[in-house]
């Protein structure tokens, strides 16, 4: 799935090129989130770590193909790993998401 960085995080209209680590610190687009939770089979979860919970769902060493949820942690770090350190143009530069994708 091939995505406009513009589709993935809300920016300032008037701020079109963006530092990778200014990048990382916007706040994620729900239709982005909505459009991934589809494209990856996983549930979209906003709490990234409950105390005292049991479930091993959310645990990062848990292996891509046996974890149900995803967070937007999982997205930033993916994202992190993924771009290199430069200026981004938030409406034309581009990220590919596999279907199988490590987050």
């Amino acid at each position: 799935m091939e995505v406009k960085l513009s589709e993935i995080f809300r920016y300032e209209p008037n701020v079109l090129q963006y530092r990778k680590e200014s990048l990382l610190a916007l706040d994620l687009k729900m239709e982005f989130v909505e459009r991934l939770t589809k494209h990856l089979g996983l549930t979209f979860v906003e709490n990234e770590k409950e105390e005292g919970n049991l479930c091993y769902a959310q645990n990062q060493n848990i292996r891509p193909g046996y974890r149900m949820v995803f967070s937007k942690l999982d997205v930033l770090n993916y994202l992190d790993n993924l771009l290199q350190p430069g200026i981004y143009h938030i409406e034309s530069d581009t990220v590919f998401f596999n279907q199988s994708m490590d987050l």
